[in-house]
């Protein structure tokens, strides 16, 4: 199953708390400060009731409802790995698994998640920091990626020189 593609603008920042303090937390509701800025379904199953087992998400702070001026964009500060924990009503509960800090990077650069490849191979487990254009159909100015690790929960360091990703603006031009 595809996952869906949530691409973010980065944010230079320093976190307001430690990303290991995150783990094992329950999430919604999320620590004060933080809320959920998008993320994206994993599975290791065909079947539509496991479609989204396990996920990976941003965290920010600010930018949410009735913010102005500088607080409009919110800051994202950490890339998180989630493992289903039930429902609370409509909505899903998370267990966060690892946090990493959101990567830093100049203007240009977006996280994609589920839209990446490795040496060429779909591959709906990686988040990447990828350097958006308009004029080829994978982006490979890759400078930070990460792969869910399914038994372990954890984010695994992959090499960013072996990863590219679908331009989803890309129009063939």
């Amino acid at each position: 199953m595809g996952a869906a593609v949530w691409p973010l603008l980065l944010a230079l920042s320093s976190s307001g708390a430690h990303a290991s303090g995150l783990i094992g937390k329950i999430v919604p509701p999320y620590p004060e400060g933080l809320h959920d800025a998008g993320g994206s379904c994993i599975s290791e199953s065909d079947d539509y009731a496991h479609v989204c087992d396990y996920s990976i998400g941003v965290l920010a702070a600010g930018g949410g409802e009735g913010s102005q001026g500088d607080e409009a964009e919110p800051t994202l500060r950490y890339v998180v790995a989630a493992k289903m924990a039930g429902r609370d009503g409509q909505s899903a509960l998370w267990k966060i698994t690892d946090a990493q800090p959101y990567p830093k990077a100049e203007e240009g650069y977006q996280l994609q998640f589920g839209s990446c490849r490795v040496h060429g191979k779909d591959d709906e487990r990686l988040a990447a920091v990828v350097r958006q254009s308009m004029d080829q159909e994978y982006l490979q100015d890759v400078i930070w990626a990460r792969r869910l690790d399914l038994p372990s929960g954890k984010l695994v360091e992959v090499q960013p020189s072996a990863v590219d990703c679908i331009n989803e603006a890309y129009f063939g031009l």
